[in-house]
């Protein structure tokens, strides 16, 4: 379920001591985990390639939410200056004992306490799929205001198996909702309601998409930002 209240128990939940100190062994540290953070972080790296690319390389990022600092390696590899947030002090405790003594900032994400255009890029990994619509706009606002240019992000997709099966178990009665999950479209027409432009997107499995519901996107920061409306079609 993702609404409000989704959000605010997540917030909740990353703030556990016990989480915390535990997140990287369940999620990254196994067989499955490794290959999964391999896949994900490969995907990151191509946008922050792409962004090179394009002739305005990424020097300066502010990774939010930074968790316990699993992109850290992979933006100091590519020499970005980065600053970790988090509304979890507990995480970014764990994250600067694995990671070293790289800033981090507490913060809420809809209000980053940094000036407009501090930062090359934001970076925004596992957080969108925690938001509602409206939270959404607000914190790609946000991330707007304080990037240069680039926002790099992941965003759970509609076309692959998990979802199909979703909406057969809705069909059918077994699921009273089905989790929302963006289009191509949808995701191109939210970030351009908040003032971005979908430049590319990245599936974390590159040959067999179908098993993955995950796309990481790189958008760039549009010229102007359109007043706040209705959330975007799905």
């Amino acid at each position: 379920m993702t609404g409000p209240a989704a959000y605010e128990r997540a917030k909740t939940h990353y703030r556990s001591v016990e989480i915390a100190e535990t997140y990287d062994s369940w999620r990254y540290e196994s067989a499955r985990g490794r290959r999964r953070n391999q896949r994900d972080l490969a995907a990151i790296e191509r946008a922050v390639a792409e962004a090179e690319r394009r002739g305005a390389a990424i020097a300066t990022g502010l990774d939010l939410p930074c968790g316990t600092g699993r992109l850290a390696p992979l933006l100091r590899r590519r020499g970005v200056e980065a600053v970790g947030a988090d509304i979890a002090l507990e995480m970014m405790r764990v994250a600067r004992r694995k990671q070293g003594a790289m800033p981090y900032i507490q913060c809420n994400a809809e209000q980053i306490p940094h000036r407009d255009g501090a930062f090359d890029a934001v970076f925004s990994i596992r957080f969108l799929f925690h938001l509602d619509a409206g939270a959404r706009s607000r914190i790609l606002r946000e991330m707007r205001r304080v990037s240069r240019r680039w926002l790099v992000l992941d965003a759970r997709h509609r076309y692959n198996l998990r979802s199909v099966a979703w909406r057969l178990a809705f069909r059918v009665g077994v699921r009273k909702e089905i989790p929302f999950r963006f289009s191509r479209r949808g995701l191109a027409e939210e970030l351009r309601a908040a003032g971005w432009t979908l430049i590319a997107i990245y599936p974390s499995r590159r040959l067999i998409g179908f098993f993955s519901d995950k796309w990481i996107a790189l958008a760039e920061k549009a010229p102007a930002i359109p007043p706040p409306g209705p959330a975007a079609p799905r």
